[in-house]
């Protein structure tokens, strides 16, 4: 996959970006892009190319307003949210350098006597969800640009709410009806981007608020509603979110759904997860095993000037901090240091100027609080989805 994607970002460079604007040209720019986010959320590193590259299919630009032919709104929804997730899995990596260079930066002047660790370590933690909060906008500004009927048609999912997977006494996962199965595909992505920027502020918590419980069921009852064809672009948000289940029947009811998609497609891309969420729950269950890899038969692990962490799903799987902040697991065993790709775009400054002018500062940024209305015992266990839920719990 790394060796594809990068010869296929050579090729849309050489080109430019007005061949990228063409109907032919615009269909197989967004295809790649798509890819390489679902890609670069799962194995932790940044998207290829920049942030004008990510804007360049046309769809990104367009008003899509109620009357929108529906294929036609849920591939400008998907356009403009890609952007947004292309941005997110530079901010993962951007969270993750600042917590090293942070660390590094504490232990040079730990015997300093007017350094105050706690404040420095505050400061770099409200730093980081300073950018958390203005992408948690960006989402919101996404959902409400879509058309009314752009949702589940049973009821109004994101107003009326959704239960959290972990506290609800529904035994099973039950799919919610959307007016096409692209609808339901479009929104495993955003309820992913959701929930990816929870971890970044909590990287090492898996027992989750009841709103980003709320979150993975309805990422789960819209998977359930999509065919096998779209799997390709499901895949890593069912990942992050099965890795969030408490109750032993919903893990059931998704493994059962996961097996059956597997045995109809053979798809390696279902096995790997598999893989994964089997390993996550094993962790989240109290276990301590080695860290996550997972390398097919065959495959080559280390290819020369391609991220060498490609089989490790850092993106999912390795966001606690104690692994992050593990040097000797950046090297392997001849001390040669791991090649990661870092990503062309510049939208988030080197985090060590960044924490520099931060010593001293103050706490957290104000969060975006909601309060549900009170209602009926079902009523309250029902969590609105349209609304901010950073430190809303």
């Amino acid at each position: 996959m790394g060796l594809h994607m990068m010869a296929a970002t050579k090729a849309i460079i050489t080109r430019g970006r007005e061949a990228s604007q063409t109907p032919i040209g615009r269909a197989l720019f967004s295809f790649w892009l798509r890819t390489d986010c679902g890609s670069s959320v799962t194995t932790g590193n940044p998207a290829f190319l920049d942030e004008e590259w990510w804007q360049v299919d046309p769809l990104c630009h367009i008003t899509i307003g109620d009357d929108a032919p529906l294929l036609l709104a849920a591939d400008a929804a998907f356009s403009k949210l890609t952007c947004i997730i292309a941005k997110l899995t530079v901010l993962k990596r951007y969270a993750q350098e600042c917590r090293k260079h942070a660390l590094e930066k504490a232990k040079r002047k730990s015997l300093q006597p007017n350094f105050d660790q706690g404040v420095y370590f505050a400061a770099v933690e409200a730093r980081i969800r300073r950018k958390v909060d203005a992408m948690q906008l960006e989402l919101e500004t996404w959902h409400r640009s879509l058309p009314t009927w752009f949702r589940p048609v049973d009821f109004d999912q994101m107003a009326i709410g959704e239960e959290d997977i972990n506290q609800t006494r529904i035994r099973e996962i039950l799919p919610h009806r959307y007016p096409h199965h692209a609808v339901a595909a479009v929104f495993t992505n955003a309820f992913s981007a959701h929930i990816q920027l929870w971890r970044v502020i909590h990287p090492d918590d898996y027992y989750v608020p009841r709103r980003i419980g709320a979150i993975v069921h309805a990422l789960l009852r819209a998977f359930f509603s999509t065919p096998v064809n779209c799997d390709s672009i499901t895949i890593q948000n069912v990942w992050i979110a099965a890795i969030l289940l408490q109750q032993q029947c919903h893990r059931d009811c998704l493994l059962t759904e996961i097996k059956r998609r597997t045995r109809a497609t053979d798809f390696y891309g279902w096995k790997f997860a598999l893989h994964g969420i089997l390993f996550g729950w094993t962790l989240r269950d109290g276990a301590q095993p080695d860290r996550f890899k997972s390398i097919p038969d065959g495959a080559q692990e280390i290819v020369p000037g391609v991220s060498q962490n490609l089989w490790r799903a850092d993106g999912i799987m390795n966001l606690h901090s104690s692994l992050v902040l593990n040097e000797s697991d950046e090297q392997f065993d001849n001390g040669e240091k791991m090649y990661r790709f870092h990503g062309d775009a510049k939208i988030f400054n080197d985090p060590e100027d960044e924490i520099e002018p931060l010593e001293g500062a103050a706490g957290p940024s104000t969060p975006l609080v909601f309060t549900p209305e009170a209602g009926s015992d079902e009523a309250e266990r029902k969590i609105p989805l349209y609304q901010s839920f950073i430190d809303d719990y």
